[in-house]
């Protein structure tokens, strides 16, 4: 993506990467948290979005608040998935966020960093490129990009390069990525059920998620 933009949109083209799976309800707070990170993009920072841990979730990666920067924080560290008593340390020291693996960049400051960081990732990814059918601006890519290696960007780049900045999140966030997580968008009953389901018929079952095949769509 950042060699299709640097190409198409030019060097200083701003990278928003969002996962598909993730919930966020309020869309002016997301475009205000957005606009800061596009200020560090700017600035030739690498950003990620921190959201504000409201537990000492074992299920999330943390990152650890660095210097205050104009409208973020220089990340001082990415935590993996904690221990329960090391999120709570975490949750009580107010200096961790919850990664969520959204991303603001240039795409020349990411493409310097692979080159820096993970050249064997960029390289085999402008190999699929030049063998890459070509429809005016849509690249369809060849079998070549299966062999680039299985790494994410944390891993390969933010984990290792000094310009990363953390945007602490002013929106709701909710990973759908678990069940714990699609069921917190319904209410519980009694007995701790969470059901989209009309049809469904609980006998002696607690603290469970039901969803319909049928009702898809919450």
């Amino acid at each position: 993506a950042a060699l299709w933009a640097q190409e198409v949109a030019g060097p200083e083209s701003i990278l928003l990467v969002l996962p598909s799976d993730h919930l966020i309800h309020d869309q002016k707070a997301f475009a205000e948290a957005v606009h800061k990170a596009q200020q560090l993009a700017e600035q030739g920072y690498l950003v990620t979005f921190g959201v504000t841990p409201t537990g000492p979730e074992t299920g999330y990666g943390y990152i650890q608040k660095g210097s205050a920067l104009d409208s973020g924080y220089q990340v001082a560290r990415f935590v993996e998935k904690p221990n329960q008593s090391k999120a709570r340390d975490y949750l009580d020291s107010g200096d961790y966020l919850w990664n969520s693996g959204m991303f603001c960049m240039r795409a020349d400051s990411l493409l310097k960093a692979l080159q820096t960081d993970a050249p064997e990732v960029l390289e085999a990814v402008q190999a699929a490129i030049v063998s890459a059918t070509r429809n005016g601006d849509t690249w369809e890519l060849g079998q070549e990009f299966s062999l680039a290696p299985d790494i994410s960007i944390d891993y390969a780049v933010m984990e290792k390069a000094p310009n990363v900045a953390v945007v602490q999140a002013g929106f709701d966030w909710n990973d759908l990525g678990a069940w714990s997580g699609y069921g917190s968008l319904m209410a519980k009953d009694a007995q701790g059920n969470q059901v989209h389901a009309p049809d469904c018929v609980l006998v002696d079952s607690q603290n469970c998620v039901v969803q319909s095949l049928s009702l898809i769509h919450i």
